[in-house]
Parts: C-alpha cells; sequence; structure tokens
C-alpha cells in the first residue's frame, strides 16, 4: 500500500474499487446494490442484470443483461472458442 495513496489496498484493484460495502438480504430475499456502485457501473433502475451462482459456491455474480449480449455477440464470432470448448469434452468435463 502507498503511503502517497490511501485509497489503493485490498479493496481496490490497481485504481478500481472492488469492494462498496456489505448488504444484507431481506426477509423476501431482496438487496440493495450500493449507490456508488449503481453509479460507478451505470446501473439504473428497470436495467436487467443476469444472476450467476459462482463456481465454488462462495456467492453470486450479477452481470448487467446488456453487456452479457456483447459477449455473446463476441462467442458466436469467435470460432476458436468452440474448437476449445469441443476440446475440453474429449478431456472427460
Amino acid at each position: 500500500m502507498s503511503k502517497e495513496d490511501p485509497s489503493e489496498g485490498v479493496c481496490t484493484k490497481g485504481k478500481k474499487r472492488i469492494v462498496y460495502g456489505v448488504v444484507t438480504v431481506t426477509s423476501k430475499g431482496q438487496i440493495s446494490i450500493p449507490a456508488d456502485l449503481r453509479a460507478d457501473l451505470n446501473i439504473k433502475e428497470g436495467d436487467q442484470l443476469l444472476v450467476l451462482r459462482r463456481r465454488d459456491d462462495a456467492g453470486l455474480i450479477l452481470i448487467k443483461l446488456d453487456r452479457m449480449d456483447e459477449l455473446m455477440s463476441v462467442l458466436l464470432e469467435d470460432e476458436g472458442f468452440f474448437l476449445k470448448l469441443r476440446g475440453r469434452k474429449g478431456e472427460g468435463r
């Protein structure tokens, strides 16, 4: 951690903040996304988020649906991705 930049540390990666606090799950299973995180990621009312379970069961991942659409477009154009995927099936995955 640099003495010149007190904001740099465990909660940042490079200059990007990665920890925004702690949220509590309500009795209805809801959480509130911190306002500063919504602002940093440009998440607005009505935006849709894809909810994924982490493979290691450590929690979940939220991805803006429009970003997922971008990823899927890239994957559809990347023939190498599907060749790698096919190769993994041969490895017993």
